[in-house]
């Protein structure tokens, strides 16, 4: 038998299987492992409800305004009136407070928020869509007075109650109206808007101006906030008929610078009114373009000592003009003694001012003071080069106070104003309630229908001429959840990998 070979012999033999050993693991790697995961649950968890426990209890009290002009929150002024708050009151929102395509939203809903967070539970907000609660306008309004409609809002305390326009609680750019025909806000009314009604619908004493209606009655936005300011809500009104009066809730008739005369219907209406202890202002500027012959209107002033004649005021002194070159376009001042007794003394813009003339034949009874007047060296222009031989260069008066104390209890009054920049929107576009002009009249018409007299809120500028948006709910929910969820949850993920790397070192 032949000898086999070593490789052979080595090929032929059977493999040895080495026994299996058992390889003992590290429990440490798996508590480490459980123990990561339900640490990172509980975080996350416990993060989530304690945001929704600061949320319930706690939500209005962390809220921060980090708007540059406070957009979202109530000014000290507006919180001292709700503190005083003795009646409580309703701001109903009549549309969807969800639907993000109402482009003022996000104006309206933090700062009224704010309201009803500082009111002490003496205000109540709520919003009720009538296209879902279609029996809401007559449950607020049952003989439909107020004509309420949808995307407005209603403040309201008992039976008085008052409706908003949003797109009248921002101030617009006029030139760009004027020139684009687009609407541009420059100011936010918000806080003045909702304060002013708020303290109307809550006085024992509601204040009520009319504005005579017609005559190119021109846009009265800025003076509306000006009256709001003091609490007084404003409408048009219409004494054309045989039958029409003032009513009886007129705390003030506004003539605001008729482009034609008054009616002869209107002109009684108006002499009744005063002769029953009526408080009038009139604004009647000289328009250079119009010959208007004020018949009329002359008689009613005339009762009250004053006549508006066709001319000018031309002021003279380079240091009163506003411009150079338009001796038009002045500064005027308060009168002495008048500044003394409200204790404003204010350098004032005028122009276009009229030619207010005081009659030397007062009826008994009648007092004629000035309130704003001219320097010392104004003249006037009359119209069609007429010449009134009693002008001659001196001081003018741009605005006039006229008081009947027969009836001294209650004595009617009249304020004519000369130049429309104490009233106009085209004025005030550029401004705000802490114009020198707002200043004066606002304390004027307190002063003449005895209202107390606070500090005024200011208007809000906006940033951009865009109704660009604060941060909205909708993106405050984004911002929620990229913090409470998607940064923990990523935290995890980052915890995993790691836990994975080192547990193959």
């Amino acid at each position: 038998m032949a000898r086999k070979t070593a490789r052979e012999s080595i090929l032929q033999e059977k493999t040895v299987k080495s026994p299996k050993v058992k390889v003992r693991s590290d429990k440490r790697f798996q508590v480490l492992k459980n123990a990561s995961v339900i640490s990172v649950i509980l975080v996350v968890a416990i993060c989530i409800v304690f945001n929704l426990i600061v949320d319930l209890l706690l939500d209005t009290k962390l809220t921060f305004d980090t708007t540059s002009v406070k957009q979202n929150s109530i000014t000290s002024l507006s919180e001292s009136y709700l503190k005083e708050l003795d009646k409580k009151v309703e701001i109903i929102g009549l549309f969807d407070k969800n639907d993000t395509s109402i482009e003022w939203r996000d104006y309206f809903l933090p700062i009224l928020d704010d309201y009803e967070a500082k009111a002490d539970g003496m205000i109540e907000l709520k919003y009720i869509d009538p296209d879902v609660d279609p029996f809401i306008l007559t449950q607020i309004d049952p003989y439909n007075v107020y004509n309420l409609q949808k995307y407005t809002y209603v403040v309201k305390c008992g039976d008085l109650l008052v409706s908003v326009d949003p797109y009248t609680c921002f101030e617009y750019d006029s030139d760009f109206l004027y020139y684009y025909g687009v609407y541009k806000p420059v100011g936010n009314q918000i806080e003045n808007t909702f304060t002013g009604y708020i303290r109307y619908v809550t006085s024992g004493r509601p204040l009520h101006a009319y504005y005579l209606q017609g005559h190119d009655l021109p846009s009265h936005s800025s003076l509306d906030n000006i009256l709001l300011s003091l609490g007084m809500v404003s409408s048009e009104l219409s004494i054309g008929s045989d039958s029409a009066k003032i009513p009886d809730d007129c705390e003030m008739l506004i003539i605001l610078n008729p482009k034609s005369d008054i009616s002869i219907t209107e002109k009684e209406v108006i002499k009744s009114y005063i002769d029953n202890s009526g408080k009038v202002l009139l604004v009647n500027d000289f328009d250079k373009e119009s010959a208007v012959e004020f018949t009329n209107l002359n008689e009613v002033t005339q009762r009250m000592g004053v006549t508006l004649e066709k001319g000018i005021i031309h002021e003279n002194d380079i240091s009163y003009l506003y411009s150079a070159s338009d001796p038009y376009t002045s500064i005027a001042t308060v009168y002495e003694k008048y500044a003394q007794s409200v204790g404003l003394q204010l350098n004032l813009y005028v122009e276009n001012c009229r030619y207010l003339k005081v009659n030397t034949d007062l009826a008994e009874g009648v007092y004629v003071s000035p309130l704003v007047i001219t320097s010392g060296s104004a003249s006037v222009d009359f119209q069609n080069a007429q010449i009134d031989a009693a002008v001659s260069a001196g001081t003018y008066p741009v605005i006039l106070m006229s008081v009947d104390a027969s009836n001294q209890s209650n004595p009617a009054c009249m304020i004519v104003i000369g130049s429309s920049a104490f009233t106009s929107d085209a004025y005030y576009s550029t401004k705000t309630l802490n114009d020198n002009n707002a200043v004066f009249i606002r304390r004027m018409i307190g002063d003449i229908c005895q209202i107390s007299i606070e500090k005024t809120i200011p208007t809000k500028t906006i940033p951009s001429y865009a109704l660009s948006k604060p941060l909205s709910s909708s993106s405050a929910t984004m911002w929620s959840v990229i913090v409470m969820t998607i940064i923990p949850l990523g935290c995890l993920i980052c915890g995993v990998y790691v836990y994975r790397r080192r547990r193959h070192l």
